[in-house]
């Protein structure tokens, strides 16, 4: 039902709600078929003001007189309505002020469910939500998860009384499932999430205070941390993140019988998301759309391009100043409108954080738009680099009994109160797993200074990676380490000294971190002192099997030698990948031949299997089969074998899954990790049907969002309790709501892959792909390099997590595809994702919106462009009008020139060109209903798959084919 809402607690509000459903609502049996305001018809009404009094607290009534006669005097009526278009519901609630005295609501919500259960029982009936908080134009979308993709959008009926001012989880709501809640004003709720609270989540429970009894000195916040020692700091006290929500937050005052009428518009779109601006526009909400997204940095302009509501025009677009600890500014500039009604807003970024822009419209209603302002992108890479090589390192000489020492351990950035600096190395923990290198919290970090290697090489760094693979991952360390010794991942000379079997070598153990444990859960508890070999102060073991939000497993050493899990391989084959790519195609010294590393990840990846679940940055396994062919051809007999294998293992695998209705599982019978490979590799096999399927399935929880966190955020499910720190909807029955997971960084995937075979479908896919991209930046801390493994985004949160966690494989999504995107557009015309483009002998270009400088400059959609790269990494580019795909395996990117006709030329930087015998170039078209054939450069030969070249500069030569020299616009 609807509800009212209201702090609680200590505070000075009643709180009023119908969920308690503690008296009966009154029909209004007249009011049915009665004109409705706005030319509607009130399709049934009832009166809920007994419901919403009956369910205050009897003392809190006598205890204050006026919250008594305000409750008294307050009817409330709740009605259905046919829109006046008849293509729309409306809910209506009329609050009526019928005392003596001024009424101030200081909260007011409508609860916005999602449906009840999750896959994959009953998948076909399941459907989330997601909300862009953005006051009189925000909006709620609910989508169907499989089947149809129906999507169900909530708009404000009337934008002046009705804006989506905050997105509440409902933590009062102790039924099945989480319920947020649509809320119209917000302060009474904003002064508890300022203390990082919610009501009736004032305090620390009783209970865990008395479970885990650390926790009852002082605490700051009612929510534990999972290192078990003290309670979550007051995040907010900065005066940032739960101290500043989305939107300026509200009372509600009513004057003695003045009624406040809220309505929300409950509208379907036509076909699913890729329709939702469309069906936003009929409702008569403004559409925003981003190039190149939400996040943006002084080095990477940005276009807001935004469709005003029906009858009314852009009047102003501006920023609100840096608040906090937050510097970050836009300088917006509006344009003129488009032809296709769209009106470009200029964005120029400068400082750190998060901003508002503000846009305001001539019938005086308001559009919001949430982003976040970087670094450059590539120096927030590179700050990265570092703290994984030397910050979060673990040297080859720290003593660990374990034998982790040259690795890259799990980091925690928060400071710890004892000593003021960040704590640092998570070497224990009641999730064996989380400190033991593999699985995705344990394994995350190497995984991240692969794929960081694997993109933008550094000597140093890939020194770290040849390390670790060297003495912990294939490899152990007598004098650090103590009996018995163990690699990660088991040895073939393991196999030929009888330390271990034939059937278990190359596999990847679980965790090098085990604890002496011995019976079922419980009994007896584990030891703190000792491992069964060696002595060890484990910290965290007064936490072992207790339920403590995720599941603190620590894990015996026998379970720690298993090797069944399919979901570690991927994290260690990355590293073997990464440095097989350093040592064939750069000239940075290695430890071993490329011959060497490659075998590894080809041998590696047949440990996979034939497995019915898509494994997280399974992805790699592609890009390890397409060097194990490429070498093949060469020449490699026993690499080609390797790779006829691991062909018609990954085959027997996308067959099934064409066949298999929502082939989502993981560990658990439904999950949202596996799609990533379920694409893939029927992409890879042909099967566009069975991919399409997916990629459609994937748009039901990765949205488009003008709020940077939801901008191809994804969502997150438990993530926090088995890779995270702060727990913070522990014991409220509410999932911490995450955002920026590794899941958006891996859903990416396929859905830039999808687009770049298909950009005739728009670029929608392209949008959502990008917010997923740069989102996995906004993780790291520029200051620092370290990393946080999800955004909680709960409005009490509204904060990072400092655990690296599972970040890793997220960020090997953004290192795999990031790169310059040229697409041309029917709405928008040119536009540059993650570049800057500029017009050559009159044809068209921009930066970030290109279609800018097209229209000043009087271009069109044809002659010439020269692109420059504003990724992080500068290694591959995507001409959308040819659908050619350009990728250096050697040499960044400095700019590339498309002359709209016959050639692209691609210059490289000097700077990186000295780690390249010669510069390789790839080229793959990608898009068949684009012009263009005959891709090749002139002058340089084709060595495995790519043209090789000691030229900084390389001339791409094809034919259109009779086809028009100017670009074809996407739809």
């Amino acid at each position: 039902g609807g509800g009212g809402g209201g702090g609680g607690g200590a505070t000075p509000w009643l709180a009023l709600s119908t969920i308690a459903l503690a008296a009966p609502a009154t029909p209004l049996v007249a009011a049915a078929g009665a004109p409705a305001p706005g030319g509607g018809t009130v399709l049934a009404a009832q009166e809920v003001s007994a419901m919403l009094k009956a369910s205050a607290p009897a003392d809190a009534l006598s205890l204050n007189s006026a919250n008594s006669a305000a409750a008294a005097g307050l009817r409330v009526v709740r009605s259905y309505e046919r829109s006046a278009d008849g293509a729309a519901l409306v809910l209506r609630f009329n609050l009526t002020n019928g005392g003596r005295s001024p009424v101030e609501v200081g909260a007011v919500g409508l609860a916005m469910p999602e449906s009840p259960g999750h896959p994959p029982a009953g998948i076909e009936s399941v459907v989330w939500n997601d909300a862009h908080v953005g006051g009189a134009h925000g909006w709620v979308e609910f989508v169907r998860v499989v089947g149809d993709e129906a999507t169900l959008l909530v708009t404000p009926a009337d934008r002046i009384s009705s804006p989506l001012e905050a997105w509440r989880p409902m933590m009062e709501d102790l039924g099945g499932g989480d319920a947020y809640e649509w809320v119209v004003a917000s302060a009474a709720w904003a002064a508890e999430w300022a203390n990082n609270t919610q009501w009736p989540h004032l305090a620390m429970s009783d209970s865990l205070k008395q479970q885990y009894p650390p926790f009852a000195t002082d605490p700051e916040t009612p929510w534990p941390t999972t290192d078990g020692k003290r309670a979550m700091p007051r995040l907010a006290a900065s005066g940032g993140g739960a101290a500043r929500p989305w939107v300026d937050p509200t009372t509600l005052l009513l004057r003695p019988g003045e009624t406040s009428s809220i309505a929300l518009r409950l509208q379907l779109a036509e076909a699913g998301p890729r329709t939702r601006d469309a069906a936003l526009a009929k409702m008569g909400s403004a559409v925003l759309r981003a190039v190149p997204g939400y996040v943006l940095s002084p080095h990477l302009p940005g276009t807001l391009f935004i469709q005003p509501p029906a009858g009314a025009t852009v009047s102003t677009a501006r920023a609100d100043p840096p608040s906090g600890a937050d510097t970050a500014t836009l300088d917006a500039t509006l344009r003129a409108p488009l032809p296709s009604g769209f009106v470009p807003v200029r964005l120029t970024a400068a400082g750190y954080g998060e901003v508002r822009l503000r846009v305001g419209f001539s019938d005086g209603s308001e559009a919001l738009a949430h982003y976040y302002i970087l670094p450059p992108f590539e120096r927030q890479v590179a700050a990265l680099g570092a703290h994984l090589a030397d910050v979060a390192w673990l040297p080859r000489e720290y003593p660990d009994p374990f034998g982790r020492s040259a690795s890259v351990m799990p980091w925690d950035r928060s400071i710890c109160p004892y000593s003021g600096e960040p704590c640092g190395h998570v070497l224990n923990d009641a999730r064996a797993y989380d400190a033991g290198l593999s699985d995705d919290a344990g394994g995350g970090n190497p995984l991240c200074l692969a794929a960081k290697v694997r993109a933008a090489p550094t000597a140093h760094e890939a020194s770290r990676v040849d390390e670790y693979i060297r003495w912990t991952l294939y490899g152990v360390k007598p004098d650090t380490a103590s009996p018995p010794l163990k690699s990660l991942q088991i040895r073939e000379e393991e196999v030929a000294a009888g330390e271990a079997d034939a059937e278990s070598v190359d596999g990847v153990r679980m965790t090098m971190f085990y604890y002496n444990c011995s019976g079922p859960k419980g009994a007896p508890p584990c030891s703190d002192a000792s491992s069964g070999h060696f002595a060890w102060r484990y910290s965290e073991a007064d936490k072992c099997h207790k339920p403590f939000g995720g599941p603190t497993w620590c894990m015996t050493e026998t379970m720690a030698n298993a090797t069944y899990r399919g979901f570690n391989y991927p994290h260690q084959i990355s590293s073997y990948w990464a440095m097989y790519h350093v040592a064939r195609h750069t000239t940075l010294p290695t430890l071993r031949d490329w011959h060497w590393y490659l075998y590894r990840a080809g041998k590696t990846a047949l440990k996979l299997g034939t497995s019915n679940v898509g494994f997280m940055d399974g992805t790699v396994a592609r890009e390890v089969l397409a060097a194990l062919l490429l070498e093949g051809d060469a020449g490699n007999t026993t690499l080609a074998a390797i790779g006829a294998q691991l062909r018609g293992q990954m085959q027997r695998r996308q067959q099934r899954w064409a066949v298999t209705p929502h082939p989502y599982g993981s560990e658990f019978g439904f999950d949202t990790t596996g799609q990533e490979e379920v694409v893939v590799w029927n992409l890879y096999f042909g099967n566009e049907t069975a991919a399409k399927l997916t990629v459609d399935h994937v748009l039901s929880y990765m949205r488009s969002s003008p709020t940077w966190p939801y901008h191809g955020g994804a969502r997150s499910w438990g993530d926090v309790g088995n890779n995270g720190k702060y727990l913070a909807t522990f014991g409220t029955g509410v999932q911490d709501r995450g955002q920026m997971h590794y899941r958006a960084g891996l859903n990416m995937i396929p859905l830039i892959e999808w687009y770049r075979r298909h950009p005739e479908e728009g670029a929608f896919l392209l949008e959502v792909a990008m917010g997923a991209m740069a989102g996995q930046l906004v993780n790291i801390d520029p200051a620092t390099g370290a990393t946080s493994m999800m955004y909680h985004a709960s409005p009490h949160m509204r904060a990072f997590d400092p655990h690296s966690g599972d970040y890793g494989l997220g960020f090997f999504g953004n290192a795999l595809e990031a790169g310059a995107y040229y697409v041309v557009d029917a709405a928008l015309g040119p536009l540059c994702f993650l570049c800057v483009a500029t017009p050559q002998e009159g044809g068209g270009g921009g930066g970030g919106g290109v279609a800018m400088a097209m229209q000043e400059g009087g271009g069109g959609g044809g002659g010439g462009v020269a692109i420059e790269p504003r990724d992080a990494y500068r290694i591959s580019a995507y001409l959308e009008p040819l659908g050619l795909y350009v990728q250096s395996e050697c040499g960044r990117f400095s700019r590339l020139a498309y002359d709209g006709r016959q050639s692209v030329q691609v210059e490289f930087d000097a700077g990186s060109a000295q780690l390249c015998a010669v510069q390789r170039l790839k080229l793959t078209k990608q898009a068949l209903q684009r012009p263009g054939t005959g891709f090749a450069v002139r002058g340089a030969p084709l060595v495995r798959g790519a043209y090789e070249s000691a030229s900084l500069t390389m001339l791409v030569t094809f034919s259109l084919e009779g086809a028009a020299a100017a670009p074809v616009a996407a739809a």
